[in-house]
């Protein structure tokens, strides 16, 4: 279950500060909803782990590969064995092609649907979509998105100072 508390702020210079000082003391905001961009505040923002797609695509392209392989070997040396001038039936060399391109197709579909997986998307509900102050955000407020934490907000609120502290709850 996801929850959250949302320090409101009345400027993006508020905004950015609370996001230094939180993050300064290990306590970095998720999120930031604005009505506009704030130069820089990114770097105060917690970082997500980055997920291992790139693995999952060298993976899948090596499987896909050997099974591209597999199925030319086994319909040329098993399956159907024809001898043309006397060469060899496991022929590698006419065998690449078709392993180089299901290796780059096992990758992108596989590491799509990874990608999607792993980042949680397809995402039709979230909690702060119908929070009533993320409505306030698109027009004149600046919001800090924290995971919800009793010590947390009372640490927002004794530090960070801002104008209302809001919980959100599924």
């Amino acid at each position: 279950m996801s929850e959250y508390f949302l320090a409101e702020f009345d400027t993006a210079h508020g905004a950015m500060e609370a996001a230094r000082k939180a993050s300064q003391a290990h306590h970095a905001p998720q999120d930031v909803l604005s009505h506009m961009p704030i130069e820089g505040i990114d770097e105060y923002l917690a970082r997500p782990q980055k997920p291992p797609v790139g693995w999952v695509m060298f993976i899948a392209g090596a499987i896909g590969a050997a099974l591209g392989y597999f199925m030319q070997w086994y319909s040329a040396v098993i399956d159907y064995p024809i001898i043309s001038g006397h060469r060899p039936l496991n022929s590698w060399p006419a065998f690449l092609l078709v392993p180089y391109e299901t290796n780059i197709l096992c990758a992108a579909i596989v590491g799509l649907l990874a990608w999607m997986w792993m980042s949680g998307l397809p995402k039709p509900y979230h909690p702060l979509f119908f929070a009533n102050i993320t409505a306030r955000a698109v027009e004149d407020r600046y919001l800090l998105v924290f995971p919800r934490d009793e010590t947390l907000a009372e640490w927002v609120t004794a530090h960070l100072k801002p104008r209302a502290l809001h919980e959100v709850r599924e």
